[in-house]
Order: structure tokens, then sequence, then C-alpha cells
């Protein structure tokens, strides 16, 4: 079964070697928005996909299909 939209940005977090509140503050939410994204409890916004983009190179295709 393919990543979730969520999985996925915990994926790129990961890579990153952040923790949610400093991933977070790179794209404008709060940690607890965050967590939301990651559990798949809820999907982010376009500004949110803009700056996972523009922050921290996610390619948008990638992250939108399966």
């Amino acid at each position: 079964m393919a990543d979730t939209i969520g999985q996925k940005i915990k994926k790129t977090r990961k890579a990153y070697e952040m923790n949610q509140v400093e991933f977070s503050i790179g794209l404008g939410i709060s940690q607890g928005r965050l967590s939301e994204i990651e559990k798949d409890i809820t999907k982010p916004s376009a500004e949110t996909l803009i700056a996972l983009r523009k922050r921290y190179n996610v390619d948008l295709n990638w992250l939108l299909t399966d």
C-alpha cells in the first residue's frame, strides 16, 4: 500500500532530522497542526504545500500521488 500524504511529510521531516516543532516553524504552521497532518487527521492547505516545496524541496507530484 502506498504511503499517505501525512506519512510522506513525516518521512521528509525525518530526512531533515527535525522534530515537529522545528519542521512546523519552517512551514509556518503549529506543531499540533503538523501532528494532525502526519497522522492523516487533516490534509495540508495549499499554503502548506507551497511551503513544503519551497522550504524543503518536496516534489508535489510525489507527495500528492501514489
